[in-house]
């Protein structure tokens, strides 16, 4: 008697063991099986993140346009009144117009020391519109 209550005892630790085993083994495949369902979503879907730099816009308006530098220079401009120079005051750009020419659209660009290098068109000139 004593002898089949000590390998009951022995039976009984052994059932623990493994009933503690099992546990630890379901949490561990239940973590796992999440992480694996959580990067296959995250995988399937699209990021959300886009370039801060870029606007996307289907139109854009405006009376001019400068292209710049990081300093602040001004390389080229597309405008209207497009008859000018660029000047620097207080270490801010400014164009300013060598005549007022209602409407003339054109492009200007322009050197290091703010003078126009080419324009286009070359010279004002009303066209016809066909």
């Amino acid at each position: 008697m004593k002898n089949s209550a000590i390998e009951l005892q022995s039976l009984f630790a052994r059932v623990e063991k493994l009933e503690s085993q099992n546990r630890r083994w379901k949490l561990a495949s239940a973590l796992l099986s999440l992480f694996g369902v959580a990067f296959l979503l995250m995988g399937a879907k699209p990021a959300d993140s886009f370039d801060k730099q870029v606007i996307r816009a289907g139109t854009i308006e405006a009376q001019q346009f400068l292209l710049k530098d990081e300093d602040g220079h001004v390389y080229a401009r597309l405008s209207l009144n497009a008859t000018g120079r660029t000047v620097q005051l207080n270490g801010r750009v400014y164009v300013v117009p060598t005549q007022k020419l209602p409407s003339e659209p054109g492009l200007q660009f322009y050197d290091d020391k703010g003078n126009v290098v080419w324009t286009a068109p070359s010279r004002p000139e009303l066209m016809t519109v066909r």
